[in-house]
């Protein structure tokens, strides 16, 4: 990987679960290359479904004040990871391990709910209906773009012919690069849940939805390094299991998966009651963003562009229980 120093300026992050009317919103902003400024995080419908930092407090609402400290001092480099959990900053630094939420954002979110569809779902993809400053609902990743001119001749990539020369001026996206890798964990919190780790989703999404500009590319960013550096590194030989699509919906059942594509909970009976004599189901999950560093879009370039990342989550009926 590619030594450089990448910060994104401002990530602004939003969780979204949906659950037959419920929904839970977080709003994560990291304005400053070394600080988060704001982050929220709340949700309503009461009972049928609630957030939790800890697993042991469930609230509705998280003010920005109880969530500050947790990503306070962040700084987002390009790391490179093939399994969403364990993370390099690789290339020629001196530091090989990377840092959560010193070089990525990383944290984890217990969730709970009295309905009776336990199986959480990342969905709807809405990244190409969607500008910088625009919104949508649903789930996308998108930039702002930085204008940057190429100081070397280079393999732009995948075709031969794809060069980009000295002088030349494009826009590049940090959006291009980003990864977010949800893996459920198991709750130890909750006695009830005894799976074992091979039963646990595990989920990466890469939602720029180019697979010949995915990881490990001998083009793009890889091609301007060593241009730049006069330096020759090897490429990865590992790979990095990526997908490019999310689940999709049933158009005449909102409830209704047709695939597990991208199916990251299954929430676990408790054996508690609410007041209302409705089971518990509760499930955890650990949600890592980075930067791909080996992504052939990684350019230097993409240090001061702006993201955003909307996150939208949903309970559905897996297509093993066709209703």
């Amino acid at each position: 990987m590619m030594i450089k120093k990448i910060y994104l300026s401002v990530i602004t992050l939003m969780l979204v679960f949906v659950t037959f009317g419920t929904v839970t919103f977080a709003w994560i902003s990291l304005s400053t290359i070394n600080n988060i400024e704001g982050l929220s995080l709340s949700a309503s419908g009461g009972d049928e479904l609630q957030i939790s930092l800890d697993g042991i407090n469930y609230n509705s609402v998280l003010t920005s004040d109880q969530l500050y400290q947790m990503f306070e001092n962040i700084g987002l480099v390009d790391v490179t990871s093939t399994d969403g959990l364990n993370f390099q900053t690789g290339g020629l630094r001196d530091v090989d391990v990377a840092i959560p939420n010193e070089h990525y954002l990383s944290f984890d979110l217990w969730f709970q709910t009295t309905v009776k569809e336990k199986h959480i779902y990342l969905v709807n993809d809405v990244s190409d209906q969607v500008a910088y400053d625009t919104s949508a609902n649903g789930t996308f990743v998108i930039s702002n773009g930085v204008v940057w001119t190429s100081k070397h001749d280079f393999w732009y990539g995948p075709e031969k012919e794809d060069m980009i020369f000295k002088g030349d001026k494009n826009t590049y996206y940090a959006k291009d690069s980003i990864r977010v890798a949800i893996t459920e964990l198991k709750d130890e919190n909750n006695l009830n849940d005894i799976r074992l780790d091979d039963e646990l989703n595990q989920f990466i999404f890469d939602p720029s939805g180019d697979e010949l500009r995915g990881y490990g590319k001998p083009y793009g960013a890889y091609s301007y390094f060593v241009e730049r550096a006069r330096y020759l590194i090897g490429l990865p030989n590992t790979t990095q299991e990526v997908s490019y699509r999310l689940t999709e919906i049933d158009s005449s059942n909102p409830y209704q998966a047709l695939d597990n594509d991208s199916l990251v909970a299954v929430l676990q009976e408790t054996g508690e009651m609410n007041e209302k004599e409705k089971t518990i189901y509760r499930g955890k999950v650990r949600i890592n963003i980075w930067l791909e560093g080996w992504d052939a879009d990684a350019f230097d370039a993409i240090e001061n562009d702006r993201v955003k990342i909307q996150l939208q989550f949903k309970a559905l009926i897996p297509p093993e229980i066709l209703d």
